[in-house]
């Protein structure tokens, strides 16, 4: 049956959102308060290659390749050479950056050990019992840094692994064997993930209503919309808007992320790779590094290297200058060399990606609440974003189908 449905927020998610009404036939009006839609996931051409303002790629499966072949977009697939992945661990650049004995125990706590989330600890703790400070610090440190732009003191498992049951009756095999899905690889697109989004809204504007300059202001705003409602602006400009319904410990941190593009004459590894992630006390203040121009083809002009830096928010940090000059200080650190740069660009992004802690936890348990409600008073109106069910595309991706 065919449903009037009212998306707010056309980032990302708005469009993934609206894509899935229209292959229902649902009738769809997209509202978004910018005057550009796509929200963080562009990509900027400048005379050196492509600088991505966010995503680099998408972890293809069926229902994503489903969706790119109706939207008429070519998908890219990686280089070989992006199978090698780098962890700089004690100064150094590993591909299996434990010992055989700390090994063993990972494989044991995969396969064998009970599940089992404890509210009040932190990732860190939590991965120092589930499988031990070694594997933590050198592996899941490095690996869950750079995706969820923050350290994992400041990361809670239950909040990371949401889909998974710590209640210590299964295992973590059997949790991602429960929740796995086929995927075909990473791949971008020619022009980098801006085409994403320029062929979802071409795709979707003749079939669709869209308006731009329109934001929401009030929950009471929300209930008198006739039809089905479903919001998909961030968390940012969502909690204001909650107001009082949100509980201090419910009210989410919100992380500042910026990502430093590169371009340079030496490539940052002896041999081509997919990137290098980074522990905690290495001496390197980012999050990871990911080497664009061995990835994917076409992310350079000429012979010039490409590379995008993950940084938290640095304290102190409040110029270009000073951000590029970490940069290099960071690079030199692995390749023992300074190299000046051919061009260095910047984006930083304040608020827009959650902090998936104990408070973002809360916070999604309270707005299940808030939608039991509505649904109690005859409302149709849900939450959709990269604070519900996973941060990354794929995820927030299949947790916008029907």
């Amino acid at each position: 049956m065919k449903e009037e449905i009212h998306i707010y927020g056309a980032g990302i998610t708005g469009l993934f959102l609206a894509y899935h009404h229209v292959k229902r036939g649902d009738s769809v009006t997209l509202y978004e308060e910018n005057k550009t839609l796509g929200g963080v996931i562009a990509t900027k051409k400048v005379k050196e290659g492509l600088v991505e303002q966010a995503a680099n790629g998408i972890l293809l499966t069926k229902d994503i390749k489903t969706m790119l072949d109706d939207i008429g977009l070519k998908t890219l697939f990686p280089k070989k050479a992006s199978k090698r992945r780098y962890f700089f661990i004690n100064k150094n650049l590993s591909q299996f950056p434990i010992s055989l004995f700390a090994g063993t125990k990972l494989l044991y706590s995969i396969f064998l050990k009970k599940l089992k989330f404890y509210p009040n600890l932190n990732f860190e703790d939590w991965g120092n019992i589930t499988f031990g400070s070694s594997v933590t610090k050198n592996i899941i440190e490095p690996a869950l840094g750079g995706i969820y732009g923050t350290r994992l003191n400041e990361l809670q498992a239950e909040t990371v692994f949401s889909k998974w049951d710590g209640s210590g009756t299964s295992t973590i095999f059997k949790e991602i064997k429960k929740n796995k899905m086929k995927t075909y690889g990473t791949v971008s697109f020619p022009n980098g993930m801006g085409d994403l989004v320029s062929h979802l809204i071409a795709y979707l504007s003749p079939k669709i209503k869209i308006q731009t300059g329109v934001s929401l202001s009030s929950i009471s705003e929300i209930e008198k919309q006739k039809g089905s409602v479903r919001i998909c602006i961030s968390l940012k400009k969502l909690t204001p808007i909650l107001g009082n319904l949100l509980n201090p410990e419910e009210k989410p941190n919100l992380l500042t992320i910026s990502t430093v593009t590169r371009f340079g004459e030496t490539r940052l590894t002896k041999k081509p790779c997919f990137g290098v992630l980074f522990g905690k006390g290495e001496g390197i203040r980012a999050l990871g590094v990911l080497c664009n121009s061995d990835l994917f083809e076409g992310r350079v002009t000429g012979h010039l290297h490409s590379e995008t830096w993950i940084y938290p928010k640095l304290d102190g940090i409040t110029t270009d200058k000073e951000m590029e000059s970490i940069v290099e200080t960071d690079r030199e650190v692995i390749t023992k060399n300074r190299e000046k740069a051919k061009a260095i660009y910047k984006t930083t992004w304040e608020g827009v990606f959650p902090a998936y802690d104990r408070n973002l936890f809360l916070c999604n348990q309270k707005l299940d609440e808030i939608e039991a409600n509505w649904k109690k008073q005859g409302l149709d109106i849900q939450f959709f974003g990269n604070y519900r069910k996973g941060i990354g595309l794929r995820s927030i991706f299949e947790t916008t189908m029907p």
